[in-house]
């Protein structure tokens, strides 16, 4: 049996971190400051056609950067994705989502799975990557802003 090492890092991660609370995805957006000193936040410019939304941008100290898309009525993050040589702490990432990616990652073999994708109706996960080079994103379409697609996440 061939157990890749991306999935039992995320597994084991997902293990670690599943009790923390948090918000995030569905919340606010997230302060990694609290865990992370070396984070660098910036909000990057929205388009003017598009001023409905902003993304926060957070390079953690580990080099991984995560972008929060937040609806600018509610302050509520509808999307995030990331890139990095580390995956970022997915609690904090997914708030409340994390349990859903919990329950469906552990309906699947292990062996040779370090890629996830979950489309529910309520929520899309979509997770990879190996050693130093992970990517993922998520969003809650119910919640996109008017004219805002799942393409617009990068």
């Amino acid at each position: 049996m061939r157990i890749t090492v991306p999935f039992l890092l995320l597994s084991a991660y997902l293990s670690v971190y599943s009790g923390a609370a948090g918000a995030a995805l569905g919340g606010a957006p997230t302060d990694f400051g609290v865990k992370d000193s070396g984070r660098q936040v910036r909000v990057l410019a929205a388009d003017n056609s598009r001023s409905n939304f902003r993304v926060n941008e957070s390079t953690l100290s580990s080099g991984t950067v995560v972008r929060e898309y937040v609806a600018a009525a509610s302050g509520t993050v509808f999307a995030v994705s990331w890139t990095g040589p580390i995956m970022p702490d997915l609690q904090e990432v997914l708030g409340k989502h994390v349990a859903t990616l919990n329950a469906e990652t552990s309906k699947k073999p292990r062996a040779g799975n370090s890629q996830v994708s979950i489309n529910r109706p309520d929520i899309v996960i979509q997770s990879g990557g190996h050693m130093r080079a992970f990517e993922g994103r998520a969003w809650v379409a119910s919640e996109f802003p008017s004219g805002f697609t799942a393409d617009d996440i990068q």
